[in-house]
């Protein structure tokens, strides 16, 4: 009996979706395309139910999750766990970056999964699915991996899809999200990247198997997606998910060259705004003055560090100035901001954390965009994450992993700074609240919905509060430290809870005006004629 009369119910793939997921809507495409049912489930911690109640519906043959990086894994471990508990039988399968550089630890981890797929999906996903009754033939599967006894076997890797044009546009299935009015999709015109950043696993997912580092769409293909989503779902606004859109190599400056004319051909660049994630050492003034021209609106930039030292560290392959001369231009062209920043990497020390504060309240000062900060984290696979086993400062858990300072003193600070900004940073009425409104804002203003100075000023005053609260909070709790010492400090705790309470009750200020903002953004929208232009054409649509 052949694998189209054995499997008839399909697949489900089950991940995050904050955002659409390209990966797995590339991999329900590429399934749909080879004739097999696949459909996608969202998934967040707390969402057991819903994911059970559609297999139910389904009855899916295989189900494939989305761990992507290790810190989920625990979130999907009780998932698989709550499935099989009730009675789900299908194929269990994984995949995502730490899947697939520690494909025996995740089914150690695991003990529900069946097999990992590796690195990139769309192949051996389908070879897995219709080989799925004959475990003899697993061998024979590029790029997944399975118990085999009492040990784990990986087969030969599958090289690295080609030609990117030959998989299917993703699927858009369901509603389009919007943002302040504006329909918004998700992009993603390459795989890859050149760099080897030591705190990160890109280079390590898309360069274990043979293929290039970068593989890029062609212009062509890019831009016909794009003009599909605008002309049959009305998509005014485009957010790349590229690792480095702006890869300063000579062939990707020519790509951009190709894809600025495509838009233009299409009749999309006056219609249209995007953004890009990118390198500081990517802005290169008059290529971001071209492509503003063509509708970049937003650029991510990949800061990381304010000190020498940190970069040094993280194989940025930059400098401080460089760092400042990126934001300062972006900022003069007027893009919507947004940056990368880790107070805290493997080599800080009291110095260069100070130097960390110092570079964040030059650039926050102004209010342009909200700052942020974190301490780097070494995921599976990275460089800097083998360099700290080396070093024997790897500790933590396989799911949360972290390490200490050679000042233990600097530990407390990290600590303490954890404590006291985890709302601020990490909070959904927080540091991600105020880069929302602030980015709803430009956007607005830039499709005409709302252009009023007062709430524009209003904006960037509560964001430079938030930024000089934020780095003053950071100098003070760092002098306290350095010159009380942090026993004294913990036994004396006055000083701790004047800090905390000037910034807690600063925090409550400003995300009260961050709603109120928000509040009268979307009634600004709501009454835009502009945003009724919008809706007649959304309208005529469907």
């Amino acid at each position: 009996m052949d694998a189209e009369h054995r499997h008839k119910n399909g697949i489900l793939l089950v991940g995050y979706e904050n955002q659409e997921n390209l990966g797995l809507r590339s991999i329900i495409a590429s399934l749909r395309k080879n004739g097999h049912k696949a459909e996608l489930q969202p998934f967040f911690p707390g969402s057991n139910n819903a994911v059970l109640e559609t297999i139910e519906k389904l009855n899916p043959d295989l189900i494939g999750f989305s761990l992507i990086f290790q810190f989920t894994l625990e979130h999907f471990a009780e998932l698989m766990r709550y499935l099989r508990r009730h009675g789900v039988t299908a194929h269990f399968t994984a995949g995502g970056h730490f899947p697939s550089l520690r494909p025996a630890e995740t089914l150690e981890l695991i003990p529900e999964l069946d097999s990992i797929v590796r690195f990139e999906g769309e192949e051996s996903i389908i070879d897995l699915y219709t080989k799925l009754d004959e475990p003899s033939g697993w061998p024979e599967i590029q790029s997944i991996a399975y118990r085999n006894g009492n040990s784990v076997l990986q087969t030969p890797l599958r090289p690295l899809i080609e030609n990117l044009d030959d998989i299917p546009p993703v699927i858009r299935d369901g509603s389009i999200t919007t943002t302040a009015g504006i329909k918004t999709a998700y992009m993603l015109a390459s795989r890859g990247c050149h760099f080897n950043c030591s705190f990160c696993s890109i280079r390590q997912f898309y360069g274990t198997a043979q293929g290039k580092l970068r593989r890029t769409r062609s212009p062509l293909h890019v831009a016909e997606e794009m003009r599909d989503l605008f002309t049959h779902k009305n998509v005014r606004f485009f957010s790349f998910q590229d690792d480095d859109f702006a890869a300063r190599s000579p062939a990707q400056k020519q790509w951009i060259g190709e894809f600025l004319r495509e838009l233009r051909h299409s009749s999309l660049d006056g219609n249209i705004r995007w953004k890009i994630s990118c390198r500081v050492d990517d802005v290169e003034p008059s290529l971001f003055r071209e492509m503003a021209s063509h509708g970049l609106f937003a650029v991510y930039l990949g800061v990381e560090s304010g000190n020498e030292t940190g970069l040094k560290t993280l194989n940025k392959q930059t400098t401080v100035g460089r760092n400042l001369e990126a934001i300062e231009t972006l900022k003069a062209m007027g893009f919507a901001l947004s940056a990368g920043f880790m107070l805290f990497d493997p080599s800080s020390t009291f110095l260069t954390v100070r130097e960390n504060i110092r570079f964040l309240a030059a650039t926050g000062s102004d209010g342009y965009f909200p700052v942020n900060f974190g301490k780097m984290l070494p995921y599976a696979g990275t460089p800097i994450e083998q360099e700290l086993r080396l070093q024997g400062r790897l500790k933590g858990t396989l799911t949360h992993p972290d390490y200490d300072f050679p000042d233990t003193e600097l530990d407390w600070y990290a600590f303490l700074v954890q404590k006291l900004f985890a709302r601020r940073n990490f909070g959904q009425d927080g540091v991600a609240a105020l880069l929302g409104t602030d980015f709803e804002y430009r956007l607005a203003a830039a499709f005409g919905l709302d252009n009023s100075p007062e709430r524009t000023a209003a904006m960037k005053n509560n964001i430079a509060r938030s930024n000089a609260l934020a780095t003053r909070t950071l100098g003070r709790l760092l002098d306290a430290v350095t010159t009380m010492g942090t026993q004294t400090l913990l036994r004396e705790e006055e000083t701790i809870l004047s800090i905390a309470d000037e910034l807690w009750t600063g925090e409550a200020e400003i995300t009260a005006q961050n709603m109120k903002l928000r509040r009268d953004l979307h009634d600004a929208i709501e009454k835009s004629p502009e945003a009724a232009c919008l809706q007649r054409n959304e309208d005529s649509i469907s």
